[in-house]
Protein backbone atom coordinates (compact mmCIF):
# COMPACT_ATOMS: atom_id res chain seq x y z
CA UNK A 1 0.00 0.00 0.00
CA UNK A 2 1.30 3.45 -0.95
CA UNK A 3 2.36 5.67 1.93
CA UNK A 4 0.48 8.94 1.43
CA UNK A 5 2.98 10.81 3.61
CA UNK A 6 5.63 10.22 0.93
CA UNK A 7 3.60 11.91 -1.79
CA UNK A 8 4.56 15.51 -0.87
CA UNK A 9 8.26 14.58 -0.81
CA UNK A 10 7.98 12.77 -4.14
CA UNK A 11 6.18 15.77 -5.64
CA UNK A 12 8.83 18.14 -4.28
CA UNK A 13 11.53 15.93 -5.78
CA UNK A 14 9.78 15.93 -9.16
CA UNK A 15 9.40 19.72 -9.05
CA UNK A 16 13.08 20.13 -8.11
CA UNK A 17 14.13 17.97 -11.05
CA UNK A 18 11.89 19.96 -13.39
CA UNK A 19 13.10 23.31 -12.04
CA UNK A 20 16.75 22.37 -12.58
CA UNK A 21 15.94 21.34 -16.18
CA UNK A 22 14.31 24.73 -16.74
CA UNK A 23 17.04 26.66 -14.94
CA UNK A 24 19.98 24.97 -16.71
CA UNK A 25 19.64 26.48 -20.22
CA UNK A 26 18.53 29.80 -18.72
CA UNK A 27 21.57 29.95 -16.42
CA UNK A 28 23.78 29.08 -19.40
CA UNK A 29 22.43 32.11 -21.27
CA UNK A 30 22.73 34.36 -18.19
CA UNK A 31 26.36 33.34 -17.63
CA UNK A 32 27.20 33.92 -21.27
CA UNK A 33 25.95 37.48 -20.85
CA UNK A 34 27.70 38.20 -17.56
CA UNK A 35 24.61 37.98 -15.35
CA UNK A 36 25.67 36.82 -11.88
CA UNK A 37 23.62 34.79 -9.41
CA UNK A 38 23.18 37.89 -7.22
CA UNK A 39 21.51 39.80 -10.06
CA UNK A 40 19.36 36.85 -11.14
CA UNK A 41 18.29 36.28 -7.53
CA UNK A 42 17.12 39.91 -7.29
CA UNK A 43 14.99 39.41 -10.42
CA UNK A 44 13.58 36.17 -9.03
CA UNK A 45 12.62 37.81 -5.72
CA UNK A 46 10.84 40.60 -7.60
CA UNK A 47 8.99 38.03 -9.74
CA UNK A 48 7.94 35.96 -6.71
CA UNK A 49 6.37 39.02 -5.10
CA UNK A 50 4.78 40.23 -8.35
CA UNK A 51 3.14 36.85 -9.10
CA UNK A 52 2.02 36.29 -5.51
CA UNK A 53 0.55 39.79 -5.37
CA UNK A 54 -1.36 39.56 -8.65
CA UNK A 55 -2.36 35.90 -8.89
CA UNK A 56 -2.65 34.41 -5.40
CA UNK A 57 -5.24 36.60 -3.74
CA UNK A 58 -7.82 35.06 -1.46
CA UNK A 59 -11.35 35.19 -2.82
CA UNK A 60 -13.07 38.53 -2.22
CA UNK A 61 -10.22 39.76 -0.04
CA UNK A 62 -7.60 42.42 -0.71
CA UNK A 63 -4.11 41.01 -1.03
CA UNK A 64 -1.93 41.77 2.00
CA UNK A 65 1.81 42.06 2.40
CA UNK A 66 1.64 39.52 5.21
CA UNK A 67 0.08 36.93 2.93
CA UNK A 68 2.67 37.64 0.21
CA UNK A 69 5.41 37.21 2.80
CA UNK A 70 3.96 33.84 3.86
CA UNK A 71 3.62 32.65 0.26
CA UNK A 72 7.10 33.73 -0.84
CA UNK A 73 9.10 33.19 2.35
CA UNK A 74 10.34 36.78 2.20
CA UNK A 75 10.08 39.30 5.04
CA UNK A 76 7.28 41.88 5.05
CA UNK A 77 9.94 44.60 4.77
CA UNK A 78 11.36 42.98 1.62
CA UNK A 79 7.88 42.44 0.21
CA UNK A 80 7.05 46.11 0.77
CA UNK A 81 10.28 47.20 -0.93
CA UNK A 82 9.73 44.95 -3.95
CA UNK A 83 6.09 45.96 -4.42
CA UNK A 84 7.16 49.60 -4.59
CA UNK A 85 10.07 48.93 -6.96
CA UNK A 86 9.72 49.03 -10.74
CA UNK A 87 10.01 46.09 -13.08
CA UNK A 88 13.72 45.05 -13.08
CA UNK A 89 14.20 45.96 -16.73
CA UNK A 90 11.59 46.79 -19.31
CA UNK A 91 12.31 46.32 -23.00
CA UNK A 92 10.24 46.90 -26.12
CA UNK A 93 11.96 44.03 -27.94
CA UNK A 94 8.95 41.76 -28.19
CA UNK A 95 6.70 44.67 -29.16
CA UNK A 96 9.13 45.59 -31.94
CA UNK A 97 9.15 41.98 -33.08
CA UNK A 98 5.36 41.93 -33.31
CA UNK A 99 5.28 45.22 -35.20
CA UNK A 100 7.72 43.94 -37.84
CA UNK A 101 5.79 40.66 -38.05
CA UNK A 102 2.50 42.48 -38.59
CA UNK A 103 4.00 44.43 -41.48
CA UNK A 104 5.12 41.17 -43.11
CA UNK A 105 1.70 39.59 -42.52
CA UNK A 106 -0.05 42.51 -44.19
CA UNK A 107 2.34 42.37 -47.12
CA UNK A 108 1.69 38.64 -47.56
CA UNK A 109 -2.09 38.60 -47.07
CA UNK A 110 -3.56 42.00 -47.95
CA UNK A 111 -4.81 41.96 -51.61
CA UNK A 112 -3.79 45.62 -51.94
CA UNK A 113 -0.14 44.57 -51.63
CA UNK A 114 -0.26 41.52 -53.94
CA UNK A 115 -0.04 41.22 -57.73
CA UNK A 116 -2.33 39.39 -60.16
CA UNK A 117 -0.53 36.13 -59.37
CA UNK A 118 -1.28 36.59 -55.65
CA UNK A 119 2.38 37.29 -54.86
CA UNK A 120 3.64 40.17 -52.67
CA UNK A 121 4.33 43.32 -54.68
CA UNK A 122 7.67 45.09 -54.79
CA UNK A 123 6.98 48.48 -53.24
CA UNK A 124 8.30 52.02 -53.49
CA UNK A 125 9.26 53.41 -50.12
CA UNK A 126 7.01 56.51 -50.24
CA UNK A 127 3.75 57.41 -51.88
CA UNK A 128 0.11 56.39 -51.70
CA UNK A 129 -0.91 52.76 -51.23
CA UNK A 130 0.47 50.40 -52.22
CA UNK A 131 3.81 51.65 -50.89
CA UNK A 132 6.04 50.49 -48.06
CA UNK A 133 5.14 53.55 -46.00
CA UNK A 134 1.40 52.94 -46.43
CA UNK A 135 1.93 49.28 -45.50
CA UNK A 136 3.69 50.24 -42.27
CA UNK A 137 1.03 52.82 -41.47
CA UNK A 138 -1.74 50.22 -41.93
CA UNK A 139 -0.13 47.42 -39.95
CA UNK A 140 2.19 49.13 -37.49
CA UNK A 141 0.88 52.66 -37.13
CA UNK A 142 2.94 55.04 -35.04
CA UNK A 143 6.34 53.59 -35.97
CA UNK A 144 8.46 55.40 -38.58
CA UNK A 145 8.53 53.35 -41.81
CA UNK A 146 12.31 53.78 -42.00
CA UNK A 147 12.70 52.03 -38.62
CA UNK A 148 10.70 49.03 -39.84
CA UNK A 149 12.63 49.03 -43.10
CA UNK A 150 15.98 49.04 -41.28
CA UNK A 151 14.90 46.19 -39.02
CA UNK A 152 13.58 44.04 -41.88
CA UNK A 153 16.82 44.68 -43.75
CA UNK A 154 18.83 43.68 -40.70
CA UNK A 155 17.08 40.32 -40.41
CA UNK A 156 17.25 39.84 -44.19
CA UNK A 157 13.48 39.74 -44.73
CA UNK A 158 13.60 42.35 -47.51
CA UNK A 159 15.97 43.64 -50.16
CA UNK A 160 16.22 47.10 -51.70
CA UNK A 161 17.06 47.67 -55.36
CA UNK A 162 19.34 50.42 -56.67
CA UNK A 163 16.22 52.44 -57.52
CA UNK A 164 14.91 52.10 -53.95
CA UNK A 165 12.18 49.54 -54.61
CA UNK A 166 11.63 47.23 -51.65
CA UNK A 167 11.03 43.51 -52.26
CA UNK A 168 10.08 40.72 -49.87
CA UNK A 169 12.68 37.96 -49.41
CA UNK A 170 11.17 35.99 -46.51
CA UNK A 171 7.49 35.45 -45.75
CA UNK A 172 8.04 35.36 -42.00
CA UNK A 173 10.12 37.31 -39.52
CA UNK A 174 13.19 35.42 -38.31
CA UNK A 175 15.89 36.95 -36.16
CA UNK A 176 19.46 36.40 -37.25
CA UNK A 177 22.28 35.19 -35.02
CA UNK A 178 23.20 38.59 -33.69
CA UNK A 179 24.55 38.47 -30.13
CA UNK A 180 23.77 42.16 -29.62
CA UNK A 181 20.13 42.04 -30.69
CA UNK A 182 17.32 42.47 -28.20
CA UNK A 183 15.00 40.32 -30.29
CA UNK A 184 16.61 37.05 -29.33
CA UNK A 185 15.91 37.79 -25.67
CA UNK A 186 12.44 39.08 -26.43
CA UNK A 187 11.62 35.80 -28.16
CA UNK A 188 13.27 33.74 -25.41
CA UNK A 189 10.97 35.34 -22.86
CA UNK A 190 7.90 35.14 -25.06
CA UNK A 191 8.33 31.50 -26.15
CA UNK A 192 9.23 30.08 -22.75
CA UNK A 193 6.56 32.14 -21.00
CA UNK A 194 3.79 30.93 -23.29
CA UNK A 195 4.92 27.29 -23.10
CA UNK A 196 5.04 27.25 -19.29
CA UNK A 197 1.75 29.17 -19.11
CA UNK A 198 0.16 26.47 -21.29
CA UNK A 199 1.47 23.70 -19.03
CA UNK A 200 0.29 25.57 -15.92
CA UNK A 201 -3.17 26.02 -17.46
CA UNK A 202 -3.45 22.34 -18.35
CA UNK A 203 -2.23 21.14 -14.95
CA UNK A 204 -3.95 23.54 -12.56
CA UNK A 205 -6.43 25.90 -14.21
CA UNK A 206 -8.49 23.83 -16.65
CA UNK A 207 -11.28 21.90 -14.89
CA UNK A 208 -12.38 20.14 -18.08
CA UNK A 209 -9.75 17.73 -19.52
CA UNK A 210 -11.44 18.05 -22.90
CA UNK A 211 -10.66 21.76 -23.02
CA UNK A 212 -6.93 21.73 -22.34
CA UNK A 213 -4.61 23.71 -24.60
CA UNK A 214 -2.59 21.89 -27.24
CA UNK A 215 0.69 20.61 -25.78
CA UNK A 216 2.43 17.98 -27.92
CA UNK A 217 5.99 16.73 -28.43
CA UNK A 218 7.29 14.38 -31.12
CA UNK A 219 10.73 12.97 -30.29
CA UNK A 220 12.79 9.84 -30.87
CA UNK A 221 15.78 8.66 -28.82
CA UNK A 222 17.18 6.35 -31.49
CA UNK A 223 17.98 8.52 -34.53
CA UNK A 224 21.27 7.52 -36.21
CA UNK A 225 23.68 10.46 -36.37
CA UNK A 226 24.35 9.90 -40.08
CA UNK A 227 20.71 10.68 -41.00
CA UNK A 228 20.21 13.48 -38.46
CA UNK A 229 20.63 16.22 -41.07
CA UNK A 230 17.84 14.71 -43.18
CA UNK A 231 15.59 14.37 -40.14
CA UNK A 232 16.32 17.96 -39.12
CA UNK A 233 15.49 19.31 -42.57
CA UNK A 234 12.23 17.37 -42.80
CA UNK A 235 11.06 18.38 -39.31
CA UNK A 236 11.94 22.03 -39.92
CA UNK A 237 9.98 21.93 -43.18
CA UNK A 238 6.99 20.51 -41.28
CA UNK A 239 7.33 23.25 -38.67
CA UNK A 240 7.57 26.09 -41.20
CA UNK A 241 4.49 24.85 -43.06
CA UNK A 242 2.58 24.55 -39.80
CA UNK A 243 3.43 28.13 -38.79
CA UNK A 244 2.67 29.59 -42.24
CA UNK A 245 -0.68 27.76 -42.44
CA UNK A 246 -1.58 28.85 -38.89
CA UNK A 247 -0.61 32.44 -39.65
CA UNK A 248 -2.77 32.49 -42.80
CA UNK A 249 -5.75 31.00 -40.98
CA UNK A 250 -5.55 33.50 -38.11
CA UNK A 251 -5.17 36.40 -40.52
CA UNK A 252 -8.30 35.37 -42.42
CA UNK A 253 -10.28 35.24 -39.19
CA UNK A 254 -9.04 38.53 -37.72
CA UNK A 255 -9.53 41.07 -40.49
CA UNK A 256 -12.15 42.97 -38.48
CA UNK A 257 -10.72 45.67 -36.21
CA UNK A 258 -12.11 45.26 -32.68
CA UNK A 259 -11.62 47.22 -29.47
CA UNK A 260 -8.85 45.98 -27.11
CA UNK A 261 -11.31 44.57 -24.55
CA UNK A 262 -12.80 42.29 -27.23
CA UNK A 263 -9.59 40.57 -28.30
CA UNK A 264 -7.05 38.13 -26.90
CA UNK A 265 -3.70 36.83 -28.13
CA UNK A 266 -3.52 33.21 -29.25
CA UNK A 267 -1.16 31.20 -31.40
CA UNK A 268 1.03 28.16 -31.80
CA UNK A 269 4.79 27.83 -31.29
CA UNK A 270 7.02 25.38 -33.18
CA UNK A 271 10.72 24.68 -32.65
CA UNK A 272 13.25 21.97 -33.50
CA UNK A 273 15.49 20.42 -30.84
CA UNK A 274 18.27 17.84 -30.62
CA UNK A 275 20.79 16.75 -27.98
CA UNK A 276 23.98 18.78 -27.83
CA UNK A 277 25.95 15.56 -27.39
CA UNK A 278 25.50 11.92 -28.41
CA UNK A 279 23.60 9.70 -25.95
CA UNK A 280 26.85 7.92 -25.09
CA UNK A 281 28.16 11.11 -23.51
CA UNK A 282 24.96 11.95 -21.61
Amino acid sequence: MQNKENIPNRLKSAIATTAVKIFSPLVRILLRNGITYKTAAQWLRWTYVDVANKEFKLSERKQSKSRIAILTGLSRTEVDRLIKSEHPHKTTAIDQYHRASRVLEGWIHDPLYKDEKNQPLSLPFDGPAPSFSSLVESYSGGVPPRSIKDELLRVQSIEVSASGTISLKSTYFVTINDKDTLYQFGMLGFATNTLIDTIDYNMYQCPDPKKTHLQLIASNDNIPIDILDDIKQKLQDYGRKCVVDADSYMYEKTSEQLSPERVKRAGISVYYFEDNESRENN
